[in-house]
């Protein structure tokens, strides 16, 4: 049992599973002896019991969730044999004392593994198990209070251990919070939380590498995979002594240009064993996938494929992220500020079926967080209802300023003349006179992708989230700062930190580490030239957002005084650092409201 299973073969086993493990299996007929091997995934979400257990050594906490499945029922006994190692044959060896370092081989032998577990946890619990069974409770039956002092023996050492790490090495930890939560970095960001082993791993047909087909990863079923169980699979494509054209790529989503377009996620091929660690969604070379529904998923290069593909999710009604209709910039605005505010119906998948539900407002899930974060860190003296008042006031911010560029006359021009195509010939919305905010675009209908593939190469659609940033000062000055200073006795320190979480907010709601302009920058981007009908536009939105705001607060009605804006400086995004962390966490707060709103705007219409 394994988590390489279609969800209907898995289904299946645990179907079979719950029946031949199930309360009062003593009354089964067949009177048959049954051994289940299995891995971790039965630690939890499995009904089932047995009489003999036999584990690996793992962390305390797992061990215990295992040991859960050994007379689980009321009235059974039952025993649970640990060990912490186990004879290997010749053939397996390699793999028993495998790890995740690209080291050359020395002549000092490896130590014994608990791949995916750490060593230090394991080898700890493994003295405490040592302890009970030495100990004059070693015969007696382990109870719940027992569990609990053995949680607490190791993992609230383990806790404070992680804790001195941090505290000793303060600058190292700075230096990685940096350069992850600004720039990015994978491998930065993989020092500062838990080891996560298991990865997402996805198989495409054939034609796909061919023909440079873009596939939505969120419209397919991903298999979960250990980290150590492909990395095995890294080190025997180098140890055959030749090169194949590729094993592993890289889904990730695109950069630069592409990332404010309909482009959907790029595969980059893997060349090294770090990359591969690093990497949460993982193409597999189907040449070397083979399925089979008793096995489930195998992967390795001396294996024939058997034409296996990563099959779509079971619901032809799931709304691809990258498929789009048109919305004018009025009504695209007013419709996340619904999204904030209103509840409205969906579809999720519930133990394997998909149920309809109603989605709760982004307000209900963000706004008690962010009045707490604000209340906590930043202005103290404000009551909880003045706090989350605050909080709201700084998303709508961010809604009404995020598209603000997508009212230049270039990104007009070149969003309308699609729209006239999809109009014309994919049966779109009429475009009319509007100001638009999105067009029709489906990424489904191969004859529409190259169409639009073809209008974007002679008419470049300009970018517009570190724009929309750039031209959010000006409102920001006029409508919030007044009420930062005047109601909420902030400071300036604190008034251009509170700006400034609404611009990042602004400007990466599109790239998570866009950093916006730097020196050279300046020459290619001239100024912002917006569109004629602009101002109108703006005000529009104003006047039908701002009548759902909590009616306790006078605001300056916005918009932007100039239908020109010079861009002479460099703009920087990048202006928190670990200092001043209370406005990093209010920012994330923040943009993610603005996402959140974005993305069910788009799913409600």
């Amino acid at each position: 049992m394994n988590s390489r299973f279609l969800p209907e073969d898995r289904a299946k086993k645990e179907a079979y599973l719950k029946q031949t493990f199930a309360l009062n299996w003593q009354h089964l007929e067949d009177k048959t002896c049954h051994l289940l091997i299995a891995t971790q995934v039965i630690e939890a979400g499995l009904n089932i019991t047995c009489e003999v257990m036999h584990t690996h050594l793992c962390p305390m906490n797992s061990l215990l969730q295992r040991a859960g499945r050994c007379a689980r029922f009321g009235g059974e006994t039952g025993e649970v044999y640990v060990y912490r190692s186990f004879p290997v044959t010749p053939l397996d060896q390699d793999w028993a004392m495998a790890d995740l370092d690209d080291e050359p081989e020395t002549e000092t032998p490896k130590q014994q593994r608990f791949l995916p577990y750490t060593r230090d946890i394991c080898e700890l619990t493994w003295t405490v198990l040592q302890a009970h069974t030495e100990s004059e409770q070693g015969s007696q039956s382990v109870g719940f209070r027992l569990e609990e002092q053995w949680i607490n023996q190791v993992h609230s050492l383990e806790t404070q251990r992680q804790q001195e790490r941090r505290a000793n090495n303060q600058m190292h930890f700075e230096q990685h919070l940096n350069a992850a939560l600004f720039q990015g970095e994978a491998s930065a960001a993989a020092e500062l939380i838990r080891w996560v082993d298991a990865r997402s791993v996805f198989v495409w047909s054939e034609p796909i590498f061919f023909d440079d087909e873009p596939i939505d990863p969120q419209q397919l079923l991903a298999f979960s995979m250990p980290i150590s169980s492909l990395c095995q699979v890294w080190q025997a494509v180098k140890n055959l002594g030749y090169e194949i054209d590729w094993m592993f790529k890289r889904i990730e989503n695109p950069k630069g240009r592409a990332t404010e377009t309909y482009s959907q996620p790029v595969c980059v091929p893997i060349t090294s064993r770090e990359s591969l660690v690093t990497t949460v969604r993982i193409l597999v070379n189907p040449r070397y996938v083979y399925y089979d529904d008793q096995i489930g998923l195998l992967i390795s290069p001396h294996l024939v494929g058997n034409c296996f593909s990563s099959p779509p999710k079971p619901s032809q009604k799931r709304h691809s992220e990258y498929r789009y209709p048109m919305d004018n910039y009025v009504g695209h605005l007013v419709l996340m500020w619904k999204c904030w505010r209103e509840a409205f119906p969906t579809r999720v998948r519930r133990n394997g079926e998909w149920v309809a539900i109603q989605l709760r407002p982004v307000r209900d899930e963000l706004l008690s967080a962010g009045g707490r974060l604000i209340r906590a860190k930043i202005f103290p003296h404000l009551s909880e209802n003045q706090a989350e008042v605050l909080f709201e006031y700084l998303v709508f911010f961010a809604v009404f300023t995020h598209d603000l560029a997508k009212l230049q006359v270039k990104w007009q021009n070149v969003m309308r003349g699609w729209q006239a195509i999809a109009y014309d010939e994919f049966g779109g919305r009429n475009p009319g006179s509007h100001l638009l905010a999105h067009t029709d675009y489906d990424p489904d209908d191969p004859v529409q992708r190259e169409r639009l593939k073809a209008y974007e190469q002679k008419h470049r659609r300009p970018n517009h989230a570190v724009e929309s940033a750039f031209l959010s000062r000006e409102i920001l000055k006029v409508s919030l700062l007044p009420l930062l200073r005047d109601h909420f006795q902030a400071d300036v320190q604190q008034i251009r930190a509170i700006l400034h979480t609404v611009i990042m907010a602004t400007g990466r709601h599109h790239s998570a580490w866009a950093a916006g302009w730097k020196i050279g920058d300046v020459a290619k981007i001239k100024g912002i030239q917006l569109h004629p009908e602009a101002q109108r536009a703006i005000a529009s939105s104003w006047r039908c957002m701002v009548r759902f705001l909590p009616q306790t607060l006078p605001l300056q009605p916005a918009n932007l005084s100039r239908e020109f804006y010079p861009v002479t400086h460099a703009f920087d995004l990048n202006r928190f650092d670990t200092s001043q962390l209370e406005y990093l966490q209010l920012y994330l707060l923040v943009v993610r409201g603005l996402r959140l709103c974005d993305q069910r705007s788009v799913q409600l219409r």
